[in-house]
Parts: C-alpha cells; structure tokens; sequence
C-alpha cells in the first residue's frame, strides 16, 4: 500500500498541534489536535509528556486559553502583575458559547509519580478554525490540584498548524 503522506484524521478535518514548555524554556509534552469532518465532527486531543520528573505527581487542570502567547513572565491582556503565561489570556470560549464548562476545558492530565503522562480526549467544543482564528490559542498546564501550586501556569503552547 502506498502512503500519500495525509493522515486520516488531516484528510477528514485536519490536524493542529503544541509543543508546551515551562516558564524556563524545558520542553515537557507535545499535543496534537485532529478534527474529524461533518456536523457530527469533534476533536481528539492527544497530549504525552516528552521528558519525566518535570511536571509533578497528581492530577492537573488542562484548558486552552484565548490567546496564542506563552511568555514566562508575562502581564495579562487585562493588566495587573506579571506572571508566568499570563499573556496567554483566560479559557477559551468559541463564539456564540458562553456557559460552562468553558469551551476551552478539557479532561484533567493525570501525572504518573515518574513526571509521565499520557491522554487522549475529545470535544465537540470547538473546530480546528476557531483555534487559530485571530490571536490564535495555547494549551494550558496548570499545577497539580491540592497543591499550593494548583492554579499556576506550569506549561504552555501556542496551537498551531501540524508540520
């Protein structure tokens, strides 16, 4: 069988991806964003760590955020003190949606006590378009919940076209 370099998932919706890496440049998980087509069409997220004992032990909140900017350090499109990838704005939320959950929330990542993690899940939530209409968006790592560190930024990446 000859290959013809087009995924299924990029023939039927196409794909979208992030690297996220932490307010101090380490890579720690890549995700990829494929779409299937038609009215009944949703997005698989994958998300897998590329390096273990970076993200600590435990269970942390995963959203896309409104804005496709990872910068450590940064202020918020609103103002207020910098923080780390506060650029990237709040959740996302597709137009036209307005309640909760927020279009941008996805199923927590579930970190192995080695820093390893691996997820697949969908959403019908949003289309490949909305993700890189305008500003863009970025995936978002938060700290490991019931931590003092469970609403921090812990990693980031600006979503992006595959390839």
């Amino acid at each position: 069988m000859q290959s013809t370099g087009t995924t299924a998932a990029q023939a039927a919706g196409g794909s979208l991806s992030a690297q996220l890496k932490t307010p101090d440049g380490r890579e720690v998980a890549t995700a990829t964003f494929d779409f299937g087509n038609g009215a009944n069409a949703y997005a698989t997220v994958t998300v897998k760590t590329v390096a273990g004992g970076i993200l600590a032990p435990g269970f942390h909140g995963m959203h896309i955020h409104e804005i496709g900017k990872c910068e450590p350090n940064s202020v918020a499109p609103t103002g207020g003190p910098p923080g780390n990838f506060l650029s990237a704005g709040g959740h996302f939320q597709a137009p036209g949606h307005n309640g909760m959950p927020e279009s941008g929330d996805l199923s927590t990542l579930e970190v192995r006590q080695d820093g390893s993690a691996y997820l697949v899940t969908t959403s019908d939530a949003f289309t490949r378009d909305q993700l890189l209409a305008g500003d863009k968006t970025a995936l978002m790592i938060h700290g490991a919940e019931g931590s003092d560190k469970a609403m921090e930024r812990v990693a980031c990446g600006v979503i992006g076209p595959t390839g």
